[in-house]
């Protein structure tokens, strides 16, 4: 097994930037192999500390303090504006990949991108109203696509047997079968992609 296998997937679930001097404290979990993660957080460089509590066989939250690294001291203070929150989970991914959503005034927002260390590179995939509410993942769907998969559980598209059909989908929403079954098959993408 090599190591990108062995680290499926890790979220920062939290952190507090109050410690003294440059340490930092932050609460990960993640799905992986335990003392993989165990030997990479010892061999960092930045770690102070780490405590490790499994979950399960493949999952764990990893405790972490470790010594702020200088970029990424430069990338905070870029979203140190008055109106801006960063909103965790931060969904770590392969080749050093980090998405997460950020809330606050357009104009802060864009002042953001423009002061971001020359060394991140940084892509904007959507733009809109925030609406992740508590029990309910955080994924990217247009409103009209939550509204068709509400109208698809609500006709029994999603039951078994399948109560419901795409028809009456495309009738809950006032629409073309072939607009319900695009919003369907786009909003079942977006979802699988973030389940996986």
């Amino acid at each position: 097994m090599t190591d990108s296998q062995a680290l499926e997937r890790s979220w920062l679930v939290t952190w507090n930037l109050q410690g003294t001097g440059d340490i930092i404290y932050t609460l990960f979990y993640i799905v992986g192999d335990r003392e993989v993660y165990r030997e990479h957080v010892a061999e960092a460089e930045e770690t102070v500390h780490c405590d490790i509590t499994p979950v399960d066989d493949r999952s764990f939250y990893a405790y972490v303090r470790e010594r702020e690294k200088e970029v990424f001291q430069r990338f905070r203070a870029a979203f140190e504006q008055p109106s801006v929150v960063i909103l965790p989970p931060l969904a770590y991914r392969p080749e050093g990949r980090v998405d997460f959503d950020v809330g606050g005034e357009a104009a802060e927002l864009a002042e953001i991108l423009e002061n971001l260390p020359d060394e991140i590179t940084v892509s904007v995939s959507e733009v809109g109203e925030y609406d992740s509410r508590p029990g309910v993942p955080a994924v990217d769907l247009t409103a009209r696509q939550r509204e068709a998969l509400r109208a698809a559980a609500e006709v029994g598209y999603y039951e078994y047997p399948r109560t419901g059909n795409i028809a009456d989908v495309a009738e809950r929403l006032d629409c073309a079968t072939s607009t319900a079954s695009n919003h369907l098959q786009k909003a079942q993408a977006r979802l699988v992609r973030q389940f996986i």
